[in-house]
């Protein structure tokens, strides 16, 4: 285990944008003692070469999406290593009766997963972000794996009281389609969130690699995002008869416990928005336009910058921050098991 840990302190030595991960947190999943635990099987692997290690990963069999991954992937730059790995995730997976395996993917998407590809290379790594050595890609490529679906975020330094944006979202704000819909901030998080799971499960049901998950699990999974809310951009929609219809939360990146400590987040992360869905399209097209006219403006107003995070292929939102100034990608790699 501590082999198991230590290799990321070798792999970013010097590296002044990566964030250490939690030991707790890593342990937690190591011992199967995560929230997501229990839809998963697992197999911890380790590559040592000379008792240092150079591959790690766990090998995860999800239950009920009924595929594999390798999560919590870190590895130097020895293609030997990885491919030792990665032999002894497929055959862990081809053990279980499953046929795919992602990389990287930490069971599901309900927990980290992609590859950081490229773009934007000045842009600070943000709040949730993926991060690994521009290597990792190739590397997996060698031992056969492929693209399975790509993302993006979009960065927009500052977001301005006037110009296009703003103009924008005072025309959204004034149109008839978002005055049928009622925005308000989280009230109780506790409550807040359970209303969340159950817009979330029907609004994300056609995200690639989705799977349903219960309330508890939910509720473990996003519980510790309670401090980190800013009221302001943390929303839930309703309809004229109060029925909530969608939600939209963007987080402060503090980038720093100073910038936690004081509350003062240069910029914001636009990560978590969804509107309740029919046969793959929204019930409530207003909803969305609501929901942006609300989180935007609350950035407008303060002159706050924000990323619009992990969008996915042919996603709506990949309109909101048109005049952004870059871009990343990311990508999720797959492994067809024989």
């Amino acid at each position: 285990m501590n082999l198991f840990l230590s290799l990321p302190g070798i792999v970013y030595k010097n590296d002044t944008d990566y964030s250490a991960e939690k030991k707790g947190v890593v342990v937690s999943w190591l011992k199967g003692e995560h929230p997501c635990s229990g839809f998963l099987v697992q197999k911890n692997l380790l590559v040592v070469r000379d008792k240092a290690p150079v591959a790690r990963g766990i090998a995860f069999v999800n239950l009920l999406g009924h595929f594999g991954s390798i999560g919590f992937f870190e590895c130097l730059e020895d293609r030997q290593a990885v491919q030792l790995l990665v032999d002894g995730a497929r055959a862990f997976c081809k053990e279980k009766g499953v046929r795919v395996l992602f990389a990287p993917m930490n069971g599901s998407i309900w927990s980290s997963y992609r590859l950081r590809r490229e773009g934007a290379c000045e842009e600070r790594p943000f709040l949730g972000e993926p991060y690994n050595r521009p290597y990792y890609e190739g590397i997996l490529a060698s031992c056969g794996f492929t693209v399975a679906y790509t993302w993006e975020s979009q960065f927009v330094k500052k977001a301005p009281l006037q110009g296009k944006d703003a103009a924008r979202y005072n025309m959204l704000e004034g149109s008839k389609y978002a005055q049928s819909i009622t925005v308000r901030s989280l009230q109780n998080f506790d409550e807040d969130i359970r209303t969340i799971h159950k817009l979330a499960m029907n609004a994300f049901a056609g995200f690639y690699l989705f799977h349903e998950i219960d309330e508890a699990t939910f509720v473990g999974l996003f519980a510790g995002l309670e401090p980190l809310c800013d009221k302001r951009t943390a929303l839930i929609a309703s309809n004229k008869e109060g029925q909530p219809i969608g939600f939209a939360i963007a987080l402060p990146d503090y980038q720093s416990k100073l910038g936690y400590l004081f509350r003062h987040a240069k910029r914001y992360v636009v990560g978590y928005m969804g509107t309740l869905q029919k046969d793959g399209k929204s019930i409530y097209p207003a909803c969305a336009t609501a929901l942006a006219v609300s989180l935007f403006k609350s950035l407008l107003t303060r002159g706050k910058g924000y990323v619009c995070a992990l969008m996915g292929e042919g996603a709506k939102s990949l309109t909101l921050s048109k005049d952004y100034e870059s871009k990343r990608t990311y990508a999720l790699l797959k492994l067809e098991i024989d």
